[in-house]
């Protein structure tokens, strides 16, 4: 009997183990399945794997020809820009005519043959009573051509811009009118725009001397020299008949 009692314990005793082993397998929780990589990871490693492209040498000249923002030019550099405009179209164009005026647009280039002496008064080379013809061939087509109205001799005037020269009705040189500084008028160096106290150095003792007008006067000539009163310069000299 007491075998039989221990034979029992000992079978319930397997029996109970068993039944323990069982319920821990079975409470044991499945393995998991292993996490996928997160998206942005993913996308890292993706980004990494891809070779990294070194740029060439031309990128940055590339870069360069992008036009810039255009910028707002001060009035100084608007005239610098300019300036270098003018400049290289005086490059391109062909030189100007250095002989006689061809045109309405030419200057007149001529060299003074004859100065002025108060023995033969001349302006310009010129004396009086030189025919129109004579100014044609030498000048050439003035720039301009009107009638001065004068009831008792209407006179005929050819405007070369710098000068002009005014005849009578028998076609000769009645006046000769010096209107730029940019011309030697033969006067032994004396110009438009110098001081009057070099009129007397080079055409010598006038006639008349005023603050406004140095007058020389010789057989039937009159040489005339207006002064600026403020400047004391000579801004005007006309050769004209008496």
């Amino acid at each position: 009997m007491m075998k039989r009692k221990r034979s029992f314990i000992g079978f319930l005793s397997v029996a109970i183990c068993l039944t323990v082993l069982s319920a821990g397998c079975q409470s044991k929780p499945p393995a998991e399945a292993p996490l996928a990589d997160p998206p942005a990871q993913q996308e890292k490693s993706a980004v990494i794997s891809e070779p990294i492209k070194v740029p060439d040498k031309d990128t940055q000249g590339a870069a360069n020809t992008i036009p810039a923002p255009a910028n707002t030019l001060s009035s100084n550099e608007k005239v610098s820009l300019a300036g270098a405009d003018k400049e290289t179209k005086t490059e391109t164009e062909p030189p100007a005519n250095k002989g006689k005026g061809t045109g309405s647009n030419a200057k007149p280039k001529f060299e003074i043959e004859n100065p002025y002496t108060q023995a033969k008064p001349t302006l310009l080379g010129l004396t009086l009573k030189t025919s129109a013809t004579e100014i044609l061939n030498k000048f050439g087509k003035p720039k301009d051509e009107f009638v001065m109205d004068d009831d008792a001799d209407p006179m005929n005037v050819y405007d070369y811009s710098d000068f002009q020269i005014g005849f009578n009705s028998k076609k000769e040189v009645h006046f000769i009118d010096v209107r730029s500084s940019d011309i030697d008028p033969g006067l032994n160096g004396l110009k438009l725009g110098d001081p009057s106290t070099g009129i007397s150095k080079a055409l010598g003792k006038p006639t008349t001397n005023t603050n406004y007008v140095y007058t020389y006067k010789t057989s039937g000539a009159i040489l005339k020299l207006d002064i600026d009163p403020k400047t004391q310069k000579v801004n005007s000299i006309k050769l004209f008949a008496e």
